[in-house]
């Protein structure tokens, strides 16, 4: 099937649509909107949500790694500059949620000047399991910036093997 395209000068009256661009499928085309549209909301966040001035204090995602060991999840989470305090750990029968929040407010005051920091960070993720837990025997244990949390299954899934009939 060929597509034809009116032309705006009208010298011809109808041309090919390779006179326009050897590609133009439509799907093509809604790929290279999602690109422009992407593009432009990474080049926003970063204009305007990201800090200009990088400091130790603000907290990224953290990085996290979900195994499963056949009988539990286990959680590693590296939070580094946070303390038990500063974080929350929350789970359910499918998930779990780690999140915290850290306030610092500095003020130093000398003949001639006073200078305040105040510092404000937070962050929050939300895991969810293939298989549901047990939450009341979940432990959790925040070790050099390293967050671990063992997650037992409630029914420890059994591998065992069933021999198929061929036919």
């Amino acid at each position: 099937m060929r597509i034809m395209i009116r032309r705006r000068d009208k010298k011809t009256e109808i041309v090919p649509k390779e006179y326009w661009a050897p590609t133009t499928d439509p799907m093509a085309l809604l790929h290279d909107m999602d690109r422009l549209f992407d593009e432009f909301r990474t080049e926003w966040e970063s204009a305007f949500l990201t800090p200009t001035r990088l400091s130790a204090d603000i907290i990224r995602q953290p990085l996290l790694d979900l195994a499963d060991n056949g009988k539990e999840y286990v959680v590693t989470a590296e939070l580094p500059g946070i303390t038990k305090e500063d974080l929350n750990v929350e789970v359910t029968e499918n998930s779990i949620e780690i999140s915290s929040e850290k306030k610092t407010d500095e003020k130093e005051e000398k003949e001639g000047y006073i200078r305040r920091e105040r510092r404000y960070s937070n962050f929050y993720r939300s895991i969810p399991l293939p298989d549901d837990i047990i939450p009341g025997k979940a432990d959790a244990e925040l070790k050099e910036g390293i967050l671990t949390v063992k997650l037992p299954k409630a029914k420890p899934e059994e591998k065992k093997a069933k021999k198929l009939p061929v036919k």
